[in-house]
């Protein structure tokens, strides 16, 4: 793991604390998370897809996507103070915890075969083939699809949400 994705891995933690406590309504949860997890993704991508890839990466992103809209439903979005505030509470940690238990599943499932070979062919084979498989981008693609539905149905359900982003990206514009 490079310097940047520890960065970003201890600002993810971070954000996912920030979620039992009741918190400002900010830009980046909103709006910044998902355009980050895109562009890993994006820049992540292996130059050629293979079927199975693309049958793991839809599965990440569908469990990605339940978790996310879960996520957001459980969300508590209220005034307190004057300011447009959010808690996810537990619900949000448990959806976290859910997509990682849900990416080692996709992941032995998708991958047992090598997996098990590997194993059998040594300590740093088997290694190695772990690194392989559990590629950065993959991670981000459910991070995206968590991200972007959480957002999405936030701005759906909230019509404070919804003015709230409309005015940052209005303030992004000028």
């Amino acid at each position: 793991m490079d310097k940047f994705a520890l960065i970003i891995l201890v600002v993810v933690i971070v954000l996912i604390i920030r979620q039992l406590i009741p918190k400002k309504a900010d830009g980046f949860d909103l709006l910044g998370l998902p355009i980050m997890a895109i562009i890993r993704t994006y820049t992540g991508l292996p130059d050629k897809l293979d079927g199975l890839i693309i049958a793991e990466l839809i599965s990440l992103l569908a469990l990605g996507a339940v978790v996310g809209y879960w996520q957001a439903k459980k969300t508590k979005v209220f005034y307190r103070d004057n300011q447009l505030c959010t808690v996810g509470g537990y619900p949000y940690i448990i959806g976290w915890i859910a997509m990682l238990a849900g990416r080692m599943i996709i992941l032995l499932l998708f991958n047992f075969s090598a997996i098990v070979s590997s194993f059998e062919a040594g300590q740093e084979q088997f290694t190695n083939e772990i690194a392989r498989i559990s590629a950065d981008w993959l991670i981000w693609s459910t991070i995206t699809a968590s991200s972007i539905l959480y957002s999405l149905t936030l701005y759906r359900n909230h019509p404070e949400i919804k003015n709230f982003i409309h005015a940052r990206l209005k303030k992004i514009g000028r």
